[in-house]
């Protein structure tokens, strides 16, 4: 994996300024993943700590993450022990996928005391383990009677760091990894002698002239942090791009990892929670979309059912004709053409005529009820797509919230819903700017609160035009300054299915312009009285806003 020992050495050189911080808060954000509130600088940085399979990391963030309302007992534990805690120093075991913290700080006797940090950044082995002074584990949030490398982490037993024969190739210099590396026939005999090196490191090296010098450059140089292609075809990240197609670059390793892994581990952790809510919604999409054509072709047929009464009218022309036969030919005497007529042999001409009319009659009459059924069934189609969109970039509440929705709305049964108390507000994402705040829903129930409880008539209201969107609001009465105006209307861009266009058009009005519109759901709007303005969504200016917490 690319989240090899030597990018973490460049992520803790990255992070070392957080010594002498402390440990303010720590928040839980899914089963594995843990964010610490570090107050440093009279800053606030937020570490994130992920331990789960697939998407084990360390490293600051800039985005939100929401907070599980009700954490587990390893976050207590964690609280009870380190919250108020001073990073006395950040470091890593040789070159290892480990990183531990020192911390100090007072027990609940006020006397001051060491504990150890450790988080080993290991795939599916990943975890978490918080020591004593003597390295004695305290507890573990996976716990492992013997586990990787032959270790024990469960309470009470002593924390072994790894052991390993491979060196760290931060203790050679250049002459010397030359002569380490001069026998390998393949990228992965590089990863037998070097710790901390992974494929990504290790192959574009191997087939360059001067292995070693080029394996010493490269873990000693400056860092240009990049989304690349790799060896495999496939997207990838690293802290410099090496031989790789450059994706993207970034000023530091950190917001790339944040870049990388924030979208998918997102929607792993939403699937994880809520079932798989997003297959859910596809399927209904699908469903619906059938069901549209099959109303299309119906009424085409109820629409072109005139001929139905031409024949009751013919057969009516030849009421004594008593063969009974499956087919009857008759003078149409509108055109002077004849026409041929199915029959039920089993029944009179006269009993044929009637039931043509039945048919007819009933045909007509299904037009109505068809033309109802379809503009039903496109606004349910409408309804799905939103909830996809707002789905695509929702946090674990947000999905949850979704979730209930769908479940009030009776199209999710037997689901277990989130322990909330009765007539829970929902948690608005709020932006500071300025002394202005701007709030943004994410999905309907958060819009619908936000629109048309939340907001005070004489507030602005934001969201891009004729698209699926969130609704953004700019709590002041005032007449709003240019930098409100398009902070406000690149956040409606930005929380809309135009993300990645330029040049959106974002519509802007008043409150009280805004109005329910009469048999659809609350989230859908109409306004009067609107102006518009035409800005590029920026997730840079996005991510340097302050949210209120």
């Amino acid at each position: 994996m690319s989240f090899d020992g030597i990018l973490l050495s460049k992520i803790k050189d990255e992070i070392k300024y957080l010594e002498t911080g402390r440990i303010s808060k720590i928040t839980e954000n899914g089963d594995t993943d843990f964010i610490l509130t570090i107050r440093s600088n009279r800053e606030n940085h937020n570490l994130i700590l992920s331990f789960s399979s697939e998407y084990s990391r360390i490293h600051l963030t800039k985005r939100f993450y929401d907070s599980v309302l009700n954490p587990k007992s390893f976050t207590m534990f964690l609280r009870k022990h380190i919250e108020g805690y001073f990073i006395e120093s950040i470091n890593q075991y040789s070159t290892d996928r480990i990183i531990y913290f020192t911390l100090k700080g007072y027990n609940e006797m006020q006397d001051l005391n060491t504990k150890y940090l450790i988080c080993e950044i290991m795939g599916r082995y990943s975890n978490l383990i918080l020591a004593d002074q003597d390295f004695i584990i305290i507890d573990a949030l996976k716990h492992d009677g013997v586990g990787e490398y032959n270790r024990t982490i469960l309470p009470n037993a002593k924390y072994e760091f790894p052991k390993t024969e491979k060196l760290n190739p931060y203790d050679y210099d250049k002459n010397q990894i030359n002569d380490l590396v001069k026998n390998a026939k393949n990228p992965k005999d590089i990863l037998n002698i070097f710790n901390g090196i992974s494929l990504t490191l290790a192959t574009p090296l191997f087939y360059n002239d001067k292995i070693g010098d080029n394996l010493y450059n490269s873990i000693h140089s400056d860092i240009k942090p990049s989304i690349i292609i790799n060896e495999r075809n496939k997207q990838d990240f690293y802290y410099i791009p090496l031989n790789y197609e450059i994706v993207k670059s970034y000023d530091s390793i950190s917001e790339m990892l944040d870049s990388y892994f924030y979208s998918q581990d997102l929607k792993s952790k939403v699937k994880q929670k809520t079932g798989d809510l997003i297959t859910f919604v596809n399927r209904q999409i699908k469903k619906y979309e059938n069901k549209l054509e099959k109303l299309e072709r119906e009424l085409i047929e109820s629409e072109s059912s005139d001929y139905l009464k031409l024949y009751g009218e013919l057969l009516l022309s030849l009421p004594n004709l008593k063969a009974k036969e499956k087919n009857v030919t008759v003078l149409n005497y509108y055109n002077n053409e004849y026409v041929n007529i199915p029959l039920d042999n089993k029944l009179t001409i006269i009993d044929n005529s009637n039931k043509y009319f039945k048919r007819y009659q009933k045909s007509k009459t299904s037009v109505q009820y068809i033309n109802e059924q379809m503009d039903i069934t496109k606004n349910e189609i409408e309804y799905f797509k939103v909830l996809k969109y707002q789905l695509d970039d929702a946090s674990i509440n947000e999905a949850m919230e979704i979730q209930d929705e769908l479940i009030n709305g009776k199209y999710l049964f037997n689901k277990v819903t989130q322990n909330k108390k009765k007539n829970q507000k929902p948690k608005l994402l709020t932006y500071i700017v300025g002394d202005t705040l701007i709030s943004v829903g994410k999905n309907n129930i958060q819009n619908e609160y936000l629109t048309h409880k939340f907001a005070k008539a004489g507030d602005t209201w934001f969201h891009v035009k004729d698209a699926p969107g969130s609704h953004v609001v700019v709590h002041k009465a005032d007449e709003l300054t240019e930098d409100e105006i398009r902070t406000a209307a690149g956040l409606a861009a930005y929380y809309s299915t135009y993300k990645d266009s330029s040049s959106v058009a974002v519509d802007y009005t008043k409150i009280k312009f805004i109005k329910k519109i009469p048999g659809r759901r609350a989230c859908f709007v109409t306004y009067t009285h609107q102006n518009t303005i035409y800005i590029d969504p920026s997730e840079e200016m996005v991510l340097g806003l302050t949210i209120k917490k």
